[in-house]
């Protein structure tokens, strides 16, 4: 049996304690001079371009669009590129600051556990968009783990971003995985809330800003409040 596992980053993955929503302050600030543009805004289980979107909207900014014969992808503004080119350049300096791990604990340990298993394989369901994932997950090495994905700058919703990325994740591997057999691996309700609606099943972290029982009561199919029990994470499967 091949099981794809889907992970969400922030909270789940690492814990960056606010790094991102700076960067993209400060990337903001650059361009438009408006300070602390995204302090207001809830960024648990949210998409990148959707929450841009929100932000621009919100101070009047409007969005012109390239010519493009794209059909099967989210079209980015010129002023959605130009910010991200920026974001990334920002956060990519702050990562090299960082001198201490971020990986939220277990996560390492299972990694590896999981790539010594040839039937496991693991991807990322992201709302950062792929540049900022990258750079986060460089911090740690953690890179190596997840050949694709879907990201925040593919979708306007969530669903739209996890089935990109089982999409992806069936070419990438050239398997046609089973509803059954793909986990949503996230720390928000967003996160078990998107699992549910298209039919994976669910798991859910304690690690980010949520409780364990409030994942609970989201009706996750499995919570732990770390994943540093890999015994424990790998009885799901028996």
């Amino acid at each position: 049996m091949c099981y794809l596992l889907i992970w969400d980053v922030d909270g789940t993955l690492i814990r960056l304690m606010g790094m991102g929503r700076k960067a993209l302050n400060a990337a903001f600030y650059e361009i438009y001079g408006i300070n602390n543009a995204f302090d207001n805004v809830n960024m648990a289980g949210a998409l990148d371009l959707p929450l841009l979107k929100k932000v621009f909207e919100h101070y009047g900014i409007s969005e012109s669009y390239p010519p493009s014969d794209q059909t099967d992808s989210v079209l980015l503004s010129n002023e959605a590129i130009k910010f991200f080119d920026t974001y990334s350049r920002i956060l990519g300096s702050y990562a090299c600051q960082i001198k201490t791990s971020i990986t939220a604990p277990g996560v390492q340990e299972l990694l590896k556990a999981l790539e010594k298993r040839s039937n496991f394989y693991n991807v990322l369901g992201t709302g950062n968009i792929e540049r900022g994932a990258r750079i986060k997950l460089s911090i740690d090495n953690l890179n190596k783990f997840f050949p694709t994905g879907g990201f925040g700058d593919e979708a306007i919703e969530r669903t739209q971003l996890i089935e990109k990325a089982i999409e992806k994740s069936n070419k990438t591997f050239n398997i046609n995985f089973g509803r059954n057999n793909i986990y949503v691996i996230g720390d928000t309700p967003i996160d078990i809330e998107c699992g549910k609606k298209i039919g994976v099943r669910t798991i859910g972290v304690a690690t980010g800003t949520y409780s364990a029982e409030q994942l609970l009561q989201c009706c996750a199919d499995y919570v732990f409040r770390d994943l540093s029990d890999i015994n424990s994470f790998m009885q799901i499967f028996e």
